[in-house]
């Protein structure tokens, strides 16, 4: 929810604050980044200690981080904001899919409980974009990042409620190389994790340059935005519970190849629509599709990936996944972005004679085409709409590989059910 309800705002944050796009991404990605550098530390960490404190204390550092960066002025008090509220998500996030792993030894209740993970964090996307579009046209790009506040003092509340909520029971502590070490030797969690990272990459993907196509080509406000991106969150409400039944009967590895299918299925579908090919609709179908995809995988990859360790070394093991988890978050960002830029850079600068300004370039990546002169507009247009659809080629290829991967899983021995 906090991430699809900042590039939701995005586009106002731009407005406010006057940002390029590289500064944009890195609203996004200072959340992140702060993640990614504690999970690990963090997850080990609450394999000696236990999940219940961690937990705590990361829910109310996040709600911290979150009010410094609503009452932000300027782009670095929003970004020191972004870095605390990582330093709380990253006690939540390695904490909690540990004691969920805990709490369930058996393999059917736990993969059962995998998959309502899954759908919480559909619906969490599900709300961030909804709300989120209603809020920013209501009340400002403020009031969305706000949203995941009264989210996780909830949360806060039901785990100092109840005495025994992620109270779990005690683990052998292993030497000091040793988690390390056998993590890396398992190449069932080693090639889930690098399916969480592909994955991972192009679903968050959609939910930053869908959204800023959607604002900055097609000219819709944030409240129509947040509606028509639905059709990528709704499917992820739904799918991570099915695919929990569905893996009785069918191998873990071959529901991933399908959902990695229909992802792509989904960006040609996009891909058509972006190019002009076919009408708008298609997009949409493309959204869904890839939203199906994605929610398949979702849940699934992470109840693979911890189910191949021992319990003592769980939230270690979480910790880890979920950084892989947010390099794509990262690469989501990143990859994207860049393919932008460099067609707009390239199809721009032989126009002029000369090199444009960085700060001009990343301005017109971002879909703010105010300081470009005016004989050059439409180029502009034309070489960001252009760049928006050779980054949907380059999550393609990442979809592709994706499918190689989890072909490889699948020759592995199935997951022990």
């Amino acid at each position: 929810m906090t991430i699809t309800s900042a590039s939701i705002a995005l586009a106002d944050v731009q407005g406010e604050l006057q940002l390029g796009i590289t500064q944009l991404q890195w609203v996004l990605n200072s959340f992140i980044v702060s993640i990614a550098v504690l999970l690990l530390p963090f997850g080990a960490w609450s394999d000696r200690i236990g999940q219940r404190p961690l937990f705590l204390w990361g829910a109310a550092v996040f709600v911290a981080g979150a009010i410094a960066a609503v009452l932000a002025r300027d782009v670095v008090v929003l970004m020191a904001g972004r870095v605390i509220q990582g330093v709380g998500a990253a006690l939540s996030i390695a904490t909690g899919p540990a004691a969920l792993a805990l709490a369930f030894p058996h393999e059917a209740h736990r993969r059962r409980a995998f998959g309502y993970l899954g759908s919480s964090g559909g619906v969490g996307l599900a709300l961030g974009a909804l709300l989120a579009g209603v809020a920013a046209q209501w009340a400002g790009w403020r009031a969305a990042l706000a949203l995941p506040v009264p989210v996780m003092l909830t949360a806060l509340v039901v785990v100092l409620r109840s005495p025994t909520a992620m109270r779990a029971p005690p683990r052998v502590r292993l030497g000091a190389n040793e988690p390390a070490t056998s993590l890396l030797s398992n190449r069932q969690f080693v090639l889930s994790c690098l399916i969480c990272v592909l994955f991972t990459t192009v679903w968050v993907a959609l939910f930053i340059y869908a959204p800023l196509h959607m604002q900055t080509v097609d000219g819709l406000d944030a409240g129509t935005t947040g509606t028509l991106m639905l059709a990528l969150l709704l499917p992820a409400l739904a799918m991570p519970v099915a695919v929990s039944r569905l893996v009785r009967v069918l191998p873990p590895a071959a529901v991933i190849v399908a959902g990695f299918l229909i992802i792509a299925l989904g960006l040609a579908c996009m891909d058509l629509a972006w190019s002009g090919a076919t009408s708008r609709s298609w997009e949409i179908v493309g959204l869904g599709l890839c939203g199906c995809g994605a929610g398949a995988l979702y849940g699934l990859v992470d109840y693979i990936g911890l189910s191949s360790v021992p319990p003592e070394q769980a939230g270690l093991a979480s910790g880890a996944f979920n950084v892989v988890r947010l390099v794509g978050d990262i690469l989501a960002a990143i990859v994207p972005g860049t393919v932008v830029l460099q067609v707009v850079a390239g199809t721009l600068d032989p126009l002029v004679g000369v090199s444009i300004g960085s700060d001009v370039l990343n301005e017109i990546a971002a879909g703010d085409l105010r300081n470009v002169e005016p004989h050059l507009i439409t180029q502009a247009r034309a070489a960001l709409v252009s760049g928006m659809e050779r980054a949907l080629w380059a999550l393609l290829a990442l979809t592709a590989l994706g499918v190689a991967v989890s072909v490889r899983l699948r020759a592995l021995e199935p997951v022990r059910r």
